[in-house]
């Protein structure tokens, strides 16, 4: 785990078996230098064994990549112990193997494992010896070892993957404790890697006794109206004895001290104590408070008052609830919405996956910068899916220190899973590791049993559900009420539980009785939901539901071409071309992509004929120009997700007013596994998508959003105040003429809206625009001007293309804008890792959708706007927040490139004359 390196035993000593090893496979054919933490594959590649990239192509499904995952795979470690070296204890600690391995020393037997996400302590005194000795880890093949379970099991029980050939995987990973998407998914590849995936080492004692773990947790007690700490150790102790365990905290909290008395053997020891509030500053999430942390020594004494083992703990105060409670008299359904400190919160967020197949090749770094990406786009709240891993604590304590708030989920997603006794034992001990863990982290908000695994059965997504929903229901409460919940409560009380997202609330809370079923009429009155759409206008708000809280949706787009070139060749630039279709593991996906396109967008003929042919047609004839038009369907995919999302996260937050209560929006995804078709706003590699760009406009704390209600000419304007004051000022709404650039009309209102609500401000109709019965697209711009003593701020609505719900004539723009870069300065950033690049742009007519990316490799950050609009000779003002030493860049105006929806007229001329 990440605190080791924070944990001193001082009369123990740990030997570090990180670092260099020896893989080989079983029968010695390939033997190569393998680096721990890591997985095989990452090994082979750097040996040179493996020669394809994982990730090009479709090499992720060639045989030679699939052979790698059946063969039994050997890692060795020699080390040596000094002969005056003496130990009463020696442990050894295998933080995380992936996933069916044996584990010898020195030709002896120490044990088995067979769970990814447990903490495996052995004790191996018995099998060391003085001078040299040889670890040895054989890990099976995980698929196999799945495929044997499922068929010895009394009845079948089912995954997706039985349901979808599309995400190209491995059935049955529902009996294996796993990383479930390691077996596919439909936005990642099947690899089933196997290694000692996270730190390993040997701790030894002289004296009798060695800590293996220690735990904290904080959690508000009513009863005593105070702050109640727990501390939380895993001892071996050679003989009973008497302790003292000191406790001393930064920031001017009170110290104490507790006497233990431990016994021979395995021991474990929990001690409480009671911090009064008023000296307490608590944990906030971003946008409510500062997420004050508290530094916390735990020290352990021996009878002889001499210090056996210290530990260091970040951790914070913080309470959290989450409300399912009947809303007033007279209205149907229930809340749902988080109360932290007290206050009710609407969560502003995404949900978060595996950012790589192999966990190595995703830094720490990276990881925080995705997650400062999240802060940058005024999130509060993060999901981590229930398909992937349970992340480090490096990681949690990043979430801590920005104030986000987590969703954590156990590791279940998209299947029913067994239920003897075998499999739930192993549930138990996982759920024990992962809880103790991770409860000092005031970041983690929720604990989720799953991912959509009730909906598999009440919606029957298998026939077997269909034909047995009884014995599928028995056998879910047995996993999550009557084991994940069961171990949880003994360990962590101080946050609410539920067993799945999304969810139908509870009928009881004691004894937990769910609700399951919920009729067409009560649908979104009651938990959370997931809601997804690939069927009607992504612009069309009648279509989203009006629920309590939306925790899942989201629309496809491709990477953008930079990035898709690195994976692919010519003969794959084109929206059906074999490796697009192939790569997109949501069946449909590239058509329904282009479907939404032409709901939002009116192309040129020429081009949308060339988007739906087949590329082999063609591909000769446009050898020349594939690279712009493939480039050109990348950013087009990009510009209608982020409409799309939009649209449909600023709908869930006008239903903060009272008729709706809707309190939260997390969209799906942040990041992605590997490049390919996904739902992501940063695609894999850190760049921002226009999407994250648009969700940060959306995530304010002040929001001005606009939509066109069903069969009507009109756009309502709402402005909804996140903020804990009421807000008044002016709203300013000017239309301009596409074509000619021209302003039309111009408009405004006074407005007052009240603390943590959405309000009508104000209802454009087409009269007002001039409307002669064949009115024009109009651009829209709303700016709200707050002039309220605690906020002087300006707030603007995205841009809005009037009619909204009719797709928009690109003819209706100038082939070339005449966009131009006026300024481009280099200057010094906050700190001296970061920059900036201040640019300035023009243009000589109206230009849609201006999307800024480097043309060049090395240039990491993100804009603090993008995919825009300009308007002729009104010059705009962007910033680049790089990541870096700024001495090293040496950018120039010609390495910004520039695209906007004028692109698609140019790419449909060039069209044409070649084809016609």
């Amino acid at each position: 785990m990440a605190n080791e390196s924070r944990i001193r035993n001082l009369n123990a000593r740990t030997i570090d078996l990180n670092g260099e090893w020896h893989l080989s496979s079983q029968d010695q054919s390939v033997r190569v230098k393998a680096t721990v933490p890591g997985q095989a594959h990452l090994d082979l590649i750097q040996a040179n064994v493996l020669k394809e990239d994982p990730y090009y192509g479709i090499n992720y499904v060639k045989d030679s990549m699939r052979k790698l995952i059946e063969t039994t795979w050997v890692y060795e470690k020699d080390f040596f112990l000094d002969d005056s070296m003496v130990y009463a204890i020696a442990i050894l600690d295998c933080e995380g193997l992936d996933t069916i391995a044996t584990i010898t020393l020195n030709g002896e037997r120490v044990g088995c494992t067979q769970n990814q996400f447990r903490r495996y302590l052995f004790d191996v005194g018995a099998f060391l010896k003085p001078g040299p000795n040889i670890l040895r880890i054989q890990f099976e093949d995980a698929v196999k070892h799945a495929k044997k379970k499922a068929a010895a099991y009394p009845y079948y029980v089912p995954d997706m993957f039985n349901m979808s050939t599309a995400q190209h995987g491995f059935p049955h990973r529902n009996f294996i404790r796993k990383e479930q998407c390691s077996f596919s998914w439909d936005w990642g590849p099947a690899f089933a890697p196997c290694g000692i995936w996270r730190p390993i080492s040997l701790k030894l004692d002289e004296q009798g006794i060695l800590v293996k773990s220690w735990y904290l947790k904080t959690s508000y007690k009513a009863i005593r109206d105070a702050w109640e700490v727990q501390i939380h150790l895993e001892l071996v102790c050679d003989r009973d004895q008497n302790l003292v365990a000191k406790l001393r905290f930064d920031k001017g909290l009170p110290a104490t001290e507790h006497q233990l008395m431990v016994t021979a053997g395995q021991c474990t020891t929990e001690h409480s104590f009671f911090v009064e509030l008023s000296p307490v500053n608590r944990w906030w999430p971003r946008g409510y408070g500062e997420p004050t942390l508290y530094s916390v020594e735990v020290t352990l004494l021996n009878d002889n008052a001499s210090t056996v083992a210290s530990h260091i703990f970040q951790c914070g105060f913080v309470e959290s609830e989450l409300i399912q409670d009947p809303l007033t008299e007279g209205r149907d359904g229930e809340s749902f919405n988080f109360r932290i400190n007290g206050v009710d919160m609407f969560a502003k967020g995404t949900n978060w996956i595996p950012g790589h197949v192999f966990d190595r090749m995703m830094t720490m770094e990276q990881k925080r910068s995705l997650l400062q990406s999240c802060v940058a786009a005024n999130m509060n709240m993060i999901r981590i899916w229930g398909g992937g891993r349970y992340e480090s604590n490096e990681f949690y304590r990043i979430c801590n220190e920005l104030g986000i708030m987590v969703w954590q989920e156990f590791m279940f997603a998209c299947a029913l899973y067994p239920t003897n006794d075998e499999f739930l034992e192993n549930i138990r001990q996982e759920v024990s590791d992962q809880t103790k863990r991770l409860m000092v982290h005031p970041c983690i908000v929720l604990w989720s049993g799953n991912n959509e695994n009730q909906e598999f059965i009440v919606k029957g997504w298998d026939k077997a559900t269909v034909r047995n929903p009884y014995l599928f229901t028995v056998d879910y409460h047995k996993l999550y009420v009557e084991t994940i919940m069961s171990s949880l409560n003994k360990l962590d009380t101080s946050r609410p539980f539920i067993s799945t997202s999304p969810s139908a609330g509870v009928i009881c809370k004691t004894p937990y009785t769910e609700r399951y079923v919920l009729q067409d009429s009560e649908r979104g009155l009651y938990g959370d939901v997931h809601f997804y759409d690939y069927k009607h206008n992504g612009l069309h708000v009648e279509h989203y539901p009006n629920a309590r809280f939306v925790s899942e949706y989201g629309a496809q787009s491709m990477p953008s071409f930079r990035a898709w070139r690195k994976i692919s060749s010519p003969d794959d630039w084109h929206p059906l071309s074999t490796l697009s279709v192939h790569r997109n593991h949501h069946k449909s996906g590239q058509l329904e992509m282009l479907e939404q396109i032409e709901h939002q967008f009116q192309l040129p003929a020429a081009l949308s004929k060339y988007y739906h042919a087949n590329f082999k047609d063609v591909s000769e004839i446009l050898i020349d120009i594939s690279e712009n038009l493939f480039d050109l369907f990348c950013y087009l995919t990009q510009c209608v997700q982020a409409r799309s999302i939009v649209n449909q996260t600023e709908h869930y937050i006008r239903g903060r007013s009272e008729d709706r209560r809707t309190m939260g929006a997390l969209y799906w995804q942040l990041n992605d596994i590997w490049p390919a078709p996904t739902w992501s706003s940063i695609e894999h590699g850190g760049r921002w998508k226009p999407l994250h760009y648009y969700i940060k406009h959306s995530f304010a704390d002040v929001l001005v959003s606009g939509y066109q209600p069903a069969k009507t000419r009109s756009l309502r304007i709402h402005i909804s105040n996140d903020r804990s004051t009421p807000i008044e000022g002016q709203l300013f709404v000017r239309s301009y003429d596409i074509t000619s650039g021209q302003a039309t009309t111009s408009t405004s209102v006074s407005f007052t809206v009240n603390s943590h609500s959405s309000e009508l401000v104000m209802q454009v109709t087409s009269d007002l625009l001039g409307d002669d019965g064949a009115l024009a697209p109009r651009l829209l711009l709303a700016t709200a001007k707050i002039t309220s003593k605690v906020c002087n701020k300006t707030y603007e609505m995205l841009p809005q293309i009037f009619p909204v719900r009719d797709p928009f004539l690109l003819a209706c723009l100038k082939k070339d804008p005449g966009i131009s870069v006026v300024e481009l300065v280099v200057r010094e950033g906050a700190l001296r890792s970061e920059y900036q690049i201040h640019i300035t742009l023009q243009s000589l007519s109206i230009a849609g959708f201006v999307c800024l990316e480097w043309d060049r490799d090395g240039v990491e950050g993100y804009f603090d706007e993008n995919a825009f609009w300009l308007l002729p000779e009104e010059p705009k003002a962007i910033i680049f927040y790089g990541k870096g030493d700024m001495s090293a860049v040496d950018t120039q105006k010609s390495d910004l490139q520039i695209r906007s929806l004028s692109d698609a007229l140019h790419c449909a001329s060039t069209l044409e004359t070649l084809l016609f």
